[in-house]
């Protein structure tokens, strides 16, 4: 997580900050920071996006000014095809050459479809093998989307960080998914001739060279692409086995709500950022009284910004340090026993969390709801995505 805090200068003299930038990335975040290589579903990257909201202590009537600019999603999937392999026979997304921009990762390919945007495919599993303690299976491969400019962004249904939490909006960059990966065309150099006519074999060992695509003008290199793949059909067709493994997964998101968060063990790069904040708006620690009260506790809730209705992050930190018996009043009727095993910084998290949905959905409190969500969707080995 960075935060860009734009300087504006007149006649030469600072005068102040005319816009931040907020850039996050919360499948990272997720994962303490280490990578992106598991699954993370729509409702894991709005649950977590909010928490980064949340933390950052905007508010949800702030949403509004928060305008999305770039954005960068993609998919894990796991192949039977060798990943070196397959990485190394993507050519062109549409006419466009994929290219391996550093020499060191030959398996990470780029191409540039315009200024603006671009697709980023590669073994996911390979950058990472040298930390099985993250359990990312050696054969993942990632294909990714990177938009850059607002027009492009807006397509996808995104204006605001509003957007981001609107769980039609996944529904829409998983179809925007598919519909990137069926403009890619790469060649299968290991295919198997077997049941193939001798003409056919002829064709595909031509096609097979690199040389036999560069210089073929557009509708003759889409008749020769849709001819190469009518031939190599079934496990011959590595592209389509990769789209059925796409809108596979992405159907399995639909099905499964949440997949597990890992421990949250370190939040010193999120304090820092959040101390910065901070230190630019100016705040200081002096409390100001103005006899402000949360919704649900009815405790004082002064400690925290003007105009919070919910005792929220900051709140539950000043009470854990001013008056630590109202702090284990809250956590004892607002936190599930389950939750009092996870490091602190969650738990508080998840105190606000069910403090606020208390007012917002009576039916989702931390005595009820939670049982039954937990039931619902951790059922052993429901979260298995491959059996070996």
């Amino acid at each position: 997580m960075r935060l860009d805090f734009r300087k504006s200068f007149e006649n030469g003299v600072f005068a102040g900050y005319h816009h931040l930038e907020i850039s996050i990335s919360p499948h990272y975040h997720f994962n303490n920071y280490l990578h992106n290589g598991n699954d993370f579903t729509p409702k894991n990257c709005i649950n977590t996006i909010v928490h980064l909201l949340d933390y950052l202590e905007i508010e949800p009537q702030e949403y509004e000014d928060l305008k999305v600019v770039n954005i960068e999603f993609g998919l894990n999937i796991i192949p039977e095809t060798d990943i070196e392999n397959l990485v190394d026979s993507l050519l062109y997304y549409k006419k466009t050459t994929f290219v391996v921009p550093e020499p060191k990762n030959p398996y990470f390919k780029i191409t540039d479809t315009t200024k603006h945007k671009s697709i980023k495919a590669y073994a996911k599993g390979l950058q990472f093998v040298d930390y099985p303690e993250y359990a990312i299976a050696g054969n993942t491969f990632r294909f990714e989307v990177k938009s850059k400019k607002s027009s492009n962004i807006e397509k996808y249904g995104i204006n605001k960080v509003n957007d981001l939490l609107k769980i039609e909006t996944y529904q829409r960059l998983g179809q925007e998914l598919i519909n990137e990966w069926g403009n890619v065309f790469l060649l299968n150099q290991k295919a198997d001739f077997s049941n193939l006519k001798s003409d056919e074999v002829q064709f595909i060992k031509i096609a097979n060279k690199t040389d036999f695509w560069i210089d073929l003008y557009r509708v003759k290199f889409g008749r020769y692409k849709e001819k190469y793949s009518k031939i190599l059909k079934g496990k011959n067709n590595i592209h389509s086995q990769i789209k059925r493994l796409i809108i596979d997964k992405l159907f399995l998101y639909q099905n499964v709500t949440f997949f597990p968060q890992p421990n949250r063990t370190n939040t010193t790069k999120d304090q820092n950022v959040k101390n910065n904040l901070k230190e630019i708006k100016g705040q200081n620690v002096t409390i100001q009284q103005n006899n402000r009260v949360c919704l649900v506790t009815k405790l004082d809730i002064s400690m925290q910004r003007k105009g919070s209705k919910f005792l929220c992050i900051a709140g539950l930190k000043w009470f854990q340090t001013n008056d630590i018996e109202t702090y284990k009043e809250i956590e004892l009727k607002y936190l599930s026993l389950k939750m009092k095993t996870r490091p602190m910084e969650e738990q508080i998290y998840y105190l606000a969390h069910n403090i606020r949905n208390n007012y917002t959905n009576p039916k989702h409190n931390p005595n009820q709801s939670r049982k039954r969500f937990e039931n619902r969707n951790y059922k052993p080995n429901q979260l298995q995505l491959f059996n070996d």
